[in-house]
């Protein structure tokens, strides 16, 4: 039995790591255990300038040095046409060694004080009678906590409430080895499935194929046929096979959904415990740290202000239905941009594309009289500093949705705006000063797409 802890993290990918340390620095005693006894390969390699700021903003810049992070600034893409054509690659693209970097972030778990304990895998997870938490692991070892943080992924150690956001799809993936291989990363659509390849430092030439879920008993169990038809299909297999040996071939779950029930007063599922996005996203990694941060908020709130648990928990169950909802609208343009469209694979994928868009900037006259709809202002909960608290939020859209920030400006900031102009080009210019034009005209528009500022005829 070892002693009861605040805090009990489940999990030491860059989640529950990031989560870990989080809480720890915000001071409450938290111990991280982690089934593997040592660092593992893992797949979602690619991490994009997000991951990169984020770990600076945290101080933890150096696990990506440690990680064997490898930069590029080209990707090569069969998606819209058939030949391959190359894309200069967003700033901060890189791939790296997974093992590496979640063996990083442990050792920077216990340099700030965090106890970590490695080859911890658990059995049983049960609610004590007196309130808090036993974590019981395979070798009979106990853990007591009186808050759980579930970060184990699409395993998880606690009841799952999922709801799927997409068809179900596999990843199957293997490491290729050899001369001549690619040197940047290669994305490709085939009729049925898609892949992306990329170097990872010290593992070769990583190979991820994507397909439905019910197209594997189709194209038969033999993991490797199914797997080099799907590359073949894409085109990518021709960069690969004569120049190239491949790893043993392994598959997983690769769904997007989230769960509904993700957060109560002494629990809180992060990372693909209580998320997964749909792989074209190509933002695991930035997601994980992501939840993190959002959850060390959370905990913090719940823990520390009990008469605000329940802003707490609505607020981290609406963060993971908005960005389960974005990301969706975000994929889906992506799918039906692909030459192979009118199939049924990328017709599952591309469902509602084109649905949200929405103009960036409207012209009226400058003159012209503007009157915002106050009815649609609400309290809403938000993630303010490290706690949650409520702030002014306008209910968008058809299913209106609280909305509080528009990028890095408060809903109670642009309402201060609207009711200090009078006219529509005094909004405008109010708004450039404090930011640019281009977000001042994203506003703008977003107000009279929504209905929320009426535009009416020149003074």
């Amino acid at each position: 039995m070892n002693g009861a802890v605040e805090i009990l993290v489940v999990g030491g990918g860059p989640a529950g790591s990031v989560a870990a340390l989080l809480l720890h620095r915000l001071g409450f005693q938290v111990r991280l255990i982690e089934a593997s006894d040592q660092p593992r390969p893992h797949i979602g390699e690619a991490i994009s300038l997000g991951v990169h700021r984020h770990l600076t903003d945290l101080g933890l810049g150096e696990a990506l040095d440690r990680a064997g992070c490898w930069s590029f600034d080209k990707y090569h893409e069969q998606w819209e046409r058939g030949e391959a054509i190359v894309r200069k690659a967003p700033p901060g693209s890189a791939t790296i060694d997974r093992a590496r970097f979640d063996a990083a972030l442990w050792d920077l778990c216990r340099d700030a004080g965090v106890e970590v304990r490695l080859g911890q895998q658990v059995k049983r997870v049960d609610r004590e009678a007196g309130g808090g938490w036993s974590v019981r692991t395979v070798d009979e070892g106990c853990y007591r906590a009186a808050f759980l943080m579930d970060a184990t992924g699409r395993r998880g150690v606690l009841p799952k409430a999922r709801r799927a956001f997409g068809p179900r799809t596999l990843a199957l993936y293997g490491y290729w080895r050899g001369e001549g291989l690619p040197t940047c990363p290669h994305i490709a659509a085939g009729p049925g499935c898609w892949t992306w390849g990329a170097p990872v430092d010290g593992r070769g030439f990583s190979a991820i194929l994507f397909v439905d879920r019910r197209a594997l008993a189709e194209l038969g169990q033999d993991l490797r046929e199914a797997y080099t038809q799907g590359l073949a299909s894409t085109g990518l297999l021709s960069l690969l096979a004569s120049r190239a040996i491949c790893s043993v071939i392994s598959a997983c779950d690769a769904s997007a959904w989230y769960d509904e029930e993700a957060c109560g007063p002494d629990f809180i599922k992060i990372g693909e415990a209580a998320q997964s996005l749909d792989p074209l996203a190509s933002m695991g990694v930035q997601k994980a740290i992501q939840s993190a941060r959002s959850a060390a908020v959370i905990v913090n709130t719940l823990l520390r202000r009990p008469d605000a648990q329940s802003i707490a928990v609505a607020c981290y169950r609406d963060l993971l239905n908005r960005s389960a909802h974005a990301h969706r609208r975000a994929t889906a343009e992506i799918y039906a941009r692909s030459r192979y469209a009118d199939m049924s694979f990328w017709q599952a994928r591309s469902e509602g594309a084109g649905a949200w868009e929405m103009p960036i900037s409207l012209s009226f006259s400058g003159t012209a009289a503007i009157k915002l709809d106050m009815s649609r202002l609400v309290e809403h909960p938000c993630l303010c500093g490290d706690y949650v608290e409520l702030r002014p939020a306008l209910l968008a859209g058809s299913e209106r949705e609280p909305v509080a920030f528009l990028g890095d400006a408060t809903i109670a900031g642009v309402i201060a705006e609207v009711k200090s102009s009078a006219t529509w080009g005094a909004l405008r210019t109010s708004l450039a000063l404090k930011r640019d034009a281009t977000t001042a005209d994203r506003i703008c528009a977003w107000l009279v797409h929504n209905k929320i500022l009426t535009v009416g005829a020149p003074a």
